[in-house]
C-alpha cells in the first residue's frame, strides 16, 4: 500500500510537527536555557527529512506565508493547519505522559507592556523565519543543500533572543497545542493569550510573503523565456469602440 501525494504530505507534516513540539517540551525541561540548541537542530532534521514530501512547514504561519506567495492553495493551508495543531496537541500529551502535566507553556504577563513586547517579538521573528523559508526553499535558490540548516538556525537564534520573555513560539500550532494540554493539567491562564500567538506570527508571515512577492525571486530563465514568448507572439488587432 502506498499513500497518495496528499496523504503523504499530511503524514509528513504530522510526524515532523509531533517530533518538533516534543523536543520543545522535553528540551525546555531537560536543559533549560540551552533548549534552543536542541529545538533548532530538531527542526533542521525534520525539514531535511520531510521537506521533499510536504515542504517541511510544521507551522501554520509558514504555510500562511506560502499562501501569500501563491505556492499553497487555501484548502491545503486549512488541511496543514489542522494537522499541525493536532500533532502539537498529541505531542504535548505524549510528553506529559513522560514528565507530567506541569510543562513549560508559552505565555506572557497580563500587563500591556508585556503583551506589546510579546506581539512585537513573535511578529518580527516569525517574519524572519518566514523570510528564510521562502527565500531558501521557494525562490530560484531552492535547489541549495543548506535550506534545513538555515531554517533551524533561524529558530534557534530567535528562541535565544526573545524566548525568555515571550515563550518563543513563533508558531501558532506550538503555542495552541501546549496551552491546551497545560489547561488539562489545570493551568488554563496561558490560554487567554492564544490569540496573540496566532495574530503576531500570521502578521509576520503575511509581511514576509508580501515582501517576497515584491522582490526578484523568480527563476530568471523562466522569466526571460516568458518575456521572449510575449514579444514574439502575434499582436491582436485593436478593437475600436464606437
Amino acid at each position: 500500500m502506498t499513500f497518495s501525494k496528499q496523504t503523504s504530505e499530511l503524514v509528513g507534516e504530522f510526524v515532523g510537527t509531533f517530533l518538533f513540539v516534543l523536543t520543545i517540551t522535553m528540551a525546555t525541561i531537560g536543559i533549560g536555557t540551552l533548549a534552543p540548541l536542541a529545538i533548532g537542530f530538531m527542526l533542521m532534521a525534520m525539514v531535511f527529512t520531510f521537506g521533499y514530501l510536504s515542504g517541511g512547514h510544521f507551522n501554520p504561519a509558514i504555510t500562511f506565508a506560502t499562501v501569500i506567495t501563491r505556492h499553497t492553495p487555501i484548502p491545503k493551508f486549512v488541511r496543514y493547519t489542522v494537522v499541525q495543531v493536532l500533532a502539537a496537541i498529541f505531542s504535548t500529551l505524549y510528553g506529559s505522559a513522560m514528565v507530567g502535566l506541569s510543562i513549560p507553556v508559552p505565555t506572557t504577563n497580563t500587563n500591556i507592556v508585556s503583551i506589546w513586547q510579546s506581539l512585537l517579538s513573535e511578529g518580527v521573528y516569525t517574519f524572519a523565519l518566514s523570510c528564510v523559508v521562502l527565500h531558501v526553499a521557494y525562490s530560484r535558490q531552492r535547489t541549495n543543500s543548506f535550506y534545513g540548516f538555515a531554517i533551524g538556525m533561524c529558530v534557534m537564534a530567535a528562541a535565544f533572543s526573545v524566548g525568555g520573555f515571550t515563550g518563543g513560539a513563533f508558531n501558532p500550532a506550538v503555542a495552541t497545542g501546549i496551552q491546551l494540554v497545560a489547561c488539562i493539567g489545570g493551568n488554563c491562564s496561558p490560554l487567554i493569550f492564544v490569540w496573540m500567538y496566532w495574530l503576531a506570527p500570521l502578521g509576520g508571515a503575511f509581511l514576509a510573503g508580501f515582501i517576497y512577492n515584491m522582490l526578484d525571486t523568480a527563476d530568471r530563465k523562466a522569466a526571460v523565456e516568458a518575456s521572449n514568448g510575449a514579444q514574439s507572439a502575434p499582436q491582436e488587432p485593436a478593437v475600436l469602440q464606437g
